[in-house]
């Protein structure tokens, strides 16, 4: 089996090497999280107050797959970051979430990663909901959050806010419908 030194891996793709990596340093997906490659890319959206957000996410590889979100103002600002890991787990498949504000500080109501459990997935739609206690989910007052490929350049994310009070509807949900960045 061929294994290659990082540093000879680093020079090849700095000096325009295009060749696939060893298969053991780019292992398969885990098939709980497999199905989750329609995320997969560079999603924008340009509002309408000059500001974009930008959602990526890395393919799936092995236990886990990574994501970031940022929203940039018109005038270059960006105030916060979110990172995310979708990771299989012997309990089910979990979506972890931390919030940092622009200048990489930590939001003190956001201070602990928010957890989400896979509630379904179809085709190219997954939902996520808050982890059973309510102490480990940190989901404050968010209900669901879907992600949607809508088409290969449409990808549908729907954050889904649970009702202010118990038993009065529910705020509308937001909706961001976001377009594959070209590369």
């Amino acid at each position: 089996m061929l294994r290659l030194p990082l540093a000879v891996l680093a020079l090849s793709f700095a000096l325009g090497c295009r060749t696939a990596p060893p298969a053991e340093i780019t292992p398969a997906a885990d098939p709980a999280i497999a199905p989750l490659a329609f995320l997969t890319g560079t999603w924008t959206l340009d509002q309408p107050n000059g500001a974009e957000i930008e959602e990526t996410w890395g393919a799936p590889r092995g236990k886990a797959i990574l994501g970031s979100f940022r929203r940039v103002l018109g005038n270059g600002a960006t105030p916060f970051y979110e990172f995310t890991q979708i990771v299989a787990t012997k309990d089910g498949t979990i979506l972890r979430q931390i919030h940092v504000h622009g200048n990489f500080d930590t939001d003190p109501r956001r201070a602990e990663p928010m957890t989400l459990k896979l509630d379904r997935i179809e085709g190219d739609s997954v939902s996520f909901v808050p982890v059973d206690d309510p102490e480990k989910a940190k989901a404050g007052s968010l209900s669901r959050v879907t992600y949607t490929r809508v088409d290969p350049a449409t990808l549908l994310l729907v954050v889904e806010p649970k009702p202010a009070k118990e038993g009065a509807p529910a705020e509308k949900p937001l909706e961001f419908r976001m377009t594959l960045a070209k590369p």
